[in-house]
């Protein structure tokens, strides 16, 4: 296993407009405990590939760690309504490996999502994808597929894929990517929920849904989930209104 001995700019922050440049400090292994890693989770270190990294940006401390409370979960009325849209989707969660259609899901997702370029050469892509989504020091890791119902006896059209870490404790979402051409589904929402559903299912108590960053556009939603607690110090911490609302002023604790 090895380890960068500070933190290495990446880019410009990908959640909000008027953040410093990211920093992450990284490791990278071949395997690792799922049971470490888990405890590592309220440090602030996510997993990507065979990479962990931990969000490092100066005075910028807004990517906050954050679990849902699988067995009390209550779901919303936009969450019920997103169940409700989704109700004939056929979700069933598979060992992780690649396969073509996800593959390819994930490339239109990326494309439409991200305004990504496609490189051009399959063999390139498939191979980052890999490193991305496929390859995994952990064990047990599942792939949750999203399918409409099966016609004539073939599967039915994949619609969404969870990308998920199973750790003794809970299940970590990696990464969601589902079709553009579904977006009214607001599958997204409901996968949540769904995954929630699995995590109850496998008798886990948390469902960690990487960082909660109030104020972006793509982030802000998982405060909507709960009961919650986020991670504050690396110390996991009952996320209530009064909590929520002196984060989103920043006056983090």
């Amino acid at each position: 296993m090895t380890m960068s001995r500070a933190p290495r700019r990446t880019g410009p922050c990908p959640y909000l407009p008027d953040a410093p440049y990211m920093s992450v400090y990284d490791l990278r292994a071949s395997s690792f405990s799922a049971a470490d890693y888990e405890d590592m989770l309220p440090q602030g270190w996510r997993r990507s590939g065979f990479s962990f990294y931990r969000p490092s940006c100066g005075a910028c401390s807004r990517c906050i760690p954050i679990r849902v409370d699988a067995g009390r979960y209550e779901p919303t009325g936009a969450q019920r309504r997103a169940a409700r849209r989704n109700a004939d989707l056929v979700v069933e969660a598979l060992p992780l490996d690649f396969t073509e259609a996800r593959f390819r899901l994930y490339e239109a997702y990326r494309r439409a999502r991200f305004a990504a370029d496609s490189s051009g050469d399959l063999i390139i892509e498939r191979i980052s994808y890999s490193a991305f989504l496929i390859q995994n020091p952990l064990q047990g890791a599942l792939a949750v597929d999203y399918r409409l119902p099966p016609e004539r006896g073939e599967p039915g059209r994949l619609v969404a894929t969870g990308y998920i870490d199973v750790l003794p404790d809970g299940l970590s979402s990696v990464y969601f990517a589902w079709d553009p051409a579904e977006a009214k589904r607001s599958v997204g929402t409901w996968s949540v929920a769904a995954e929630i559903g699995l995590c109850r299912s496998m008798g886990k108590r948390w469902y960690y849904l990487g960082f909660w960053v109030p104020g972006s556009d793509t982030m802000d939603y998982k405060a909507e989930f709960g009961p919650a607690e986020i991670a504050l110090g690396g110390t996991w911490t009952p996320l209530d209104a009064t909590l929520e609302d002196r984060v989103r002023r920043g006056e983090l604790p």
